[in-house]
């Protein structure tokens, strides 16, 4: 004859008397917990994880430290009565992890999400020690539980979420305590600077639910949009939120090439975990250098109203020049669009001399730095 079934029943009921004296004495209970729900076992049936759970008007719950990842508290099953975490009352579990005599008895683990360790019922008796060991329990982004805890005697099987022990919907759900992945929006690209160092300026804008700052960002640019051949691929431990990469011919390593379309992403860190990659929009290079505008002028140092020959000596990429935009202080012509223009001034003193050049492509940059001396004619003197 099989006696196991009777066994369990008979140790079944002893702990549910137990328990119910333990309900009325125990003060270990807290509300401010932040972990809450169900869990399941075939055997004893609902463990709750919070009084805001059950509506029990006795404060009690389990809780997991943010900093720490200790669990503490205590769960109640009409069942077994109180389920403890804490070493305090539960003693020392009987085997590792966590039977060093001192410090927590279950812990969360924020880099792998697994919650290791035990719990212990604490009208354990009649041959039964009631300790329950961790099985596999994790913590899902939203701070679910999933996986199961096990004791070979009462308890069997504990399932801490319906998506894996099925049956009606129920889950132990911690609040705060898984970080939240940063987001990353706000992608933008310009090009910059065309008419001297040209470069593509990349920016975004970092979030953090859990207010934790930037530590560091992937940024990567390529011209696949499956970003199999990178021409850009930084890591920068950082909490700036741009990048800028330059146009160069001939392009070269970190650098961006004309008259090419790109592709660009970034991954941004908290310090735990990542944003993943978000793509920003493609955009294209110009399709070639902007004009390098330069010119001069004869004689270097003219005398008042003496004819002054400027000459074009800008260089443009892949087009003709096809527009000159010059502007003269104190000229006259004030200004002219010929390429070589003649200009005489009536006073003396330094000129800003401008000349804008637009090349056939409409590419468009000019040159304003240099400062055109006139000086006073000398007085023609004769010997007598």
């Amino acid at each position: 004859m099989n006696h196991q079934p009777i066994k369990f029943a008979g140790l079944l009921l002893f702990i549910s008397i137990i328990s119910a004296f333990c309900i009325a004495n125990f003060v270990g209970a807290d509300s401010s917990k932040n972990t809450s729900g169900y869990a399941w076992s075939e055997n004893i049936g609902w463990v709750s994880f919070n009084n805001s759970s059950d509506g029990s008007s006795i404060n009690y719950g389990v809780n997991i430290d943010s900093v720490t990842g200790n669990l503490s508290g205590h769960a109640w099953s009409e069942n077994i009565g109180w389920v403890s975490f804490n070493r305090a009352d539960a003693g020392n579990p009987p085997t590792a992890p966590f039977n060093g005599g001192s410090g927590p008895i279950a812990q969360y683990n924020k880099s792998t999400g697994e919650v290791i360790g035990w719990m212990r019922v604490l009208a354990n008796g009649g041959g039964w020690d009631g300790w329950i060991k961790s099985y596999n329990i994790t913590l899902d982004i939203n701070g679910d539980w999933h996986g199961y805890a096990w004791s070979d005697l009462v308890v069997g099987w504990l399932s801490f979420n319906s998506a894996e022990g099925g049956g009606s919907s129920y889950k132990i759900t911690s609040a705060g305590v898984v970080n939240q992945p940063p987001t990353v929006s706000g992608l933008t690209v310009s090009g910059q600077n065309y008419c001297s160092t040209p470069y593509h300026y990349f920016s975004w804008t970092y979030s953090d639910v859990d207010g934790d700052p930037q530590t560091k960002f992937d940024f990567q640019v390529d011209n696949n949009s499956d970003f199999s051949s990178l021409e850009v691929n930084r890591t920068i431990n950082t909490s700036a939120v741009n990048q800028s990469v330059i146009v160069s011919v001939p392009n070269i390593a970190n650098q961006l090439n004309y008259n090419t379309t790109y592709y660009w992403r970034v991954k941004v860190y908290d310090g735990e975990t990542d944003s993943g990659w978000i793509e920003g929009s493609s955009f294209t290079t110009e399709k070639h250098q902007y004009p390098d505008v330069n010119f001069n002028w004869s004689p270097t140092q003219p005398d008042i109203d003496q004819e002054t020959i400027f000459t074009d000596l800008a260089a443009v990429y892949g087009s003709t020049k096809s527009v000159w935009a010059w502007t003269f202080q104190d000229g006259n012509p004030a200004t002219s669009g010929a390429q070589n223009p003649i200009v005489q001034f009536s006073s003396v003193g330094g000129k800003q001399i401008t000349l804008e050049v637009t090349d056939s492509d409409g590419y468009t940059c000019s040159n304003n730095s240099m400062i055109l001396q006139i000086q006073a004619e000398l007085p023609n003197w004769q010997e007598k």
